[in-house]
């Protein structure tokens, strides 16, 4: 593409690519001889935990130096096992007599990487979905038969499972990056000298609702990942043993409401939130992308998980925020119906995820809360491991999402030429698209609590 006065958008520069995505390229499966007692005890944490062995393990540490750790791929390795063996040692006997303190063997090196990463103490997306994969056979495809995890949550096969399957979500969206990095080119050098004027070409709105349809393929890709969930996970072994590994400290509803003291860091309880489908930067991108806007208070708590990503990826969804032009302008002031048809197939697509996500958490949250569980874990019955109330708060983002869709006035020569003889968009998909049926529930405002460690305040 020629050159112009807008700078050439470049997914690259934000450590993302066709491949894998947002996904790390390539983790590494263990650290360096100096770093064995991390290596041992993240491999055999799930046994350690199920025989309430890992805090005893823990406290038998020594202190090792993260400044042994040498590139990119060690540090976020040593996260993704420290984060795991924090999240045991915090969880092994359920939300009763939950230590207050991690100890300082954890604490110190942990807090260190952490903020080499530019990430939080805590296990999050960013280690579980995006660092703790591998091919079996390196060779071979991305997809369910030959992805394993690197390390083990509680669970056995079904933690796999869900590991597993956040991975086919994650690569699924990779597919369209090509196309997301092409649509914002054009949409840019449509601009005169940037601002003002959009300049509507016939060859590039038709290239931009070709490339549309691929993102809108890719979201489905998504969709169906999403849908496997339920092969090969018990909703009753993720709602007990599962579930709370991601679970956050600090806030009425914790069992640590004041949070984590990571000892040999500060004497000051952190609060932070747990692991959350919110610190996808995948679902993040896809907003800015189509212009989806969240109400205030649900966009303080998308912001506030932006500190769980790589600094790469947040500062991806903050420049797709702050271009000075957008795909949704393009669209809505071309007179190209069948343009506005593809944005909103793509939107559907998000819709549609977004209304199977709801699905999700009902099958594994919310139904088993409703019934007699194992009583460890009382304290998260009634919140996301992100710490919302997740339905309401589910229910809002979906809302948010669907009700940006265009009126469109289709003529069905429009989705032929447009299609170009691929998966054509029609009105009864529109239709469809804006009857998907949700649950109503009653919303209720929640207080989100966010506590900065000492070194990351201003």
């Amino acid at each position: 593409m020629e050159s112009n006065d807008q700078s050439e958008f470049d997914l690259s520069k934000y450590n993302a690519n066709c491949e894998t995505g947002f996904m790390l390229n390539n983790p590494l499966k263990s650290l360096p001889a100096y770093f064995k007692p991390w290596n041992d005890l993240a491999t055999s944490l799930p046994v350690l935990v199920k025989q309430k062995t890992l805090r005893t393990a823990v406290e038998q540490l020594p202190l090792l130096d993260p400044s042994q750790l040498v590139g990119h791929h060690q540090l976020r390795l040593a996260h993704l096992q420290l984060s795991l063996i924090t999240a045991g040692y915090i969880w092994q006997d359920g939300d009763q007599g939950m230590p207050k303190v991690l100890p300082r063997t954890i604490a110190i090196p942990y807090c260190n990487i952490s903020k080499q990463l530019g990430v939080q103490p805590i296990l999050a997306h960013v280690d579980l979905a995006l660092a703790n994969w591998s091919l079996i056979d390196p060779n071979g495809p991305f997809n369910f038969e030959n992805l394993e995890c690197l390390y083990h949550l509680p669970g056995e096969r079904g933690g796999d499972w869900f590991c597993i399957v956040t991975f086919m979500v994650e690569l699924s969206f990779a597919k369209c990056l090509k196309s997301v990095e092409r649509i914002l080119n054009l949409v840019g050098s449509s601009k005169k000298h940037g601002v003002g004027e959009t300049i509507h070409e016939e060859k590039t709105e038709e290239e931009i609702a070709k490339c549309l349809l691929d993102v809108s393929k890719a979201m489905k890709a998504m969709e169906d990942s999403l849908s496997r969930m339920r092969d090969q996970l018990d909703a009753k072994l993720f709602f007990n043993v599962i579930r709370p590994f991601l679970g956050g400290w600090g806030g009425e509803s914790s069992p640590l409401p004041d949070g984590l003291i990571y000892e040999g860091v500060s004497d000051t309880p952190v609060k932070l939130t747990g692991g959350s489908a919110a610190q996808s930067t995948t679902l993040q991108v896809l907003d800015a992308f189509l212009g989806v806007k969240h109400t205030q208070e649900k966009r303080e708590f998308l912001v506030r998980m932006r500190d769980f990503m790589p600094p790469e990826h947040k500062h991806l969804i903050e420049y797709l925020e702050q271009l000075p032009y957008s795909l949704r302008d393009f669209v809505t002031s071309s007179c190209n119906e069948s343009l506005k048809s593809c944005y909103n197939h793509s939107l559907s697509a998000l819709v549609s995820l977004r209304d199977y996500h709801i699905k999700i958490v009902k099958m594994y949250v919310i139904l088993p809360a409703r019934k007699a569980n194992e009583g460890n874990y009382q304290s998260l019955d009634k919140k996301g491991t992100g710490g919302t109330s997740l339905l309401p708060f589910l229910k809002d983002i979906w809302s948010d999402t669907s009700d940006k869709l265009l009126p469109v006035n289709l003529r069905s020569s429009d989705v032929t030429r447009n299609g170009n003889n691929r998966t054509g968009i029609t009105l009864s998909l529109l239709v469809a698209a804006l009857a998907l049926v949700t649950v109503g529930f009653a919303t209720r405002s929640t207080t989100r609590i966010w506590t900065l460690l000492p070194w990351q305040r201003k």
